[in-house]
């Protein structure tokens, strides 16, 4: 998808839609709007808490607790990754972090700001369902709680982060257009996977690999008429994946954007 906003990423333990989401996905829109709620979610934070303004984006602030609490969570999600950030190597590590992290808060706020002008909006109902859905994820109340504290999140901070991803995918449905997909293009991804087949049953070959008769008929490509729908269904994705780019792109560079860091 598109670069940090739009491209989903694969993050530890939580649920497939929104883990990424709260572990690290530069990947699209997500974390907590603004700076309206503190880390302890009790409310409006005050100047001195909220720190200094690191960017604006159309007279809008973004601020130094939000872009610290993000960094902080990046760092973090390295580090259950094993990553070491010590030294010169360390430095540079977190030097590209502080830099992704505020790219992606500033396309996060030039996103939420078009679906507010569209009108786009979640409910709280839909907000609760998809925390229940995490929720559901784990076998109790105390491991959903010790995942968010590994993670930097507040049950509040999660909420927030919610509210923006809903409320960009709802601006990225409303800018999804219909795609058609011809039979070729579909034969042509078919054709990419089978060679990529045919290249791994050669490395089973060549490495000697002993493979069951289960395991093999489990590695058997499907035929095409089996695939066609998901071929179809990926391709579409693809292609409307690309207009949400030039979407958010357009979006970027008739905004007002400034960075004080």
């Amino acid at each position: 998808m598109c670069e940090m906003e739009i491209e989903r990423g694969n993050v530890v333990k939580l649920n497939k839609k929104v883990l990424f989401t709260m572990f690290m996905a530069l990947a699209l829109f997500l974390t907590a709007c603004g700076g309206a709620v503190d880390e302890n979610g009790t409310g409006e934070e005050s100047q001195e808490e909220q720190g200094e303004v690191v960017a604006t984006v159309n007279g809008e602030n973004i601020f130094e607790s939000e872009f610290d609490r993000q960094v902080d969570r990046m760092i973090a999600a390295n580090e259950q990754q094993g990553m070491v950030l010590e030294g010169e190597e360390g430095d540079m590590i977190r030097q590209q972090i502080e830099d992704q992290v505020i790219q992606y808060l500033i396309q996060q706020e030039v996103l939420l700001q078009e679906a507010d002008s569209r009108g786009l909006e979640v409910t709280e109902e839909d907000i609760e369902n998809e925390l229940e859905m995490i929720r559901g994820q784990f076998e109790s109340e105390g491991d959903f709680d010790q995942i968010l504290e590994d993670n930097l999140f507040t049950e509040d901070e999660l909420r927030e982060t919610l509210r923006a991803e809903l409320t960009i995918e709802a601006l990225l449905e409303d800018e999804s257009p219909e795609v058609e997909v011809e039979e070729e293009e579909m034969l042509e991804y078919y054709s990419f996977y089978e060679m990529q087949h045919e290249q791994q049953m050669a490395m089973i070959q060549q490495e000697g690999m002993e493979i069951s008769e289960e395991e093999m008929e489990m590695m058997q490509l499907p035929p095409y008429e089996e695939m066609k729908d998901d071929l179809r269904r990926q391709i579409t994705m693809e292609k409307q994946q690309e207009y949400h780019k030039i979407m958010v792109d357009e979006l970027m560079e008739t905004s007002e954007i400034e960075i004080k860091i």
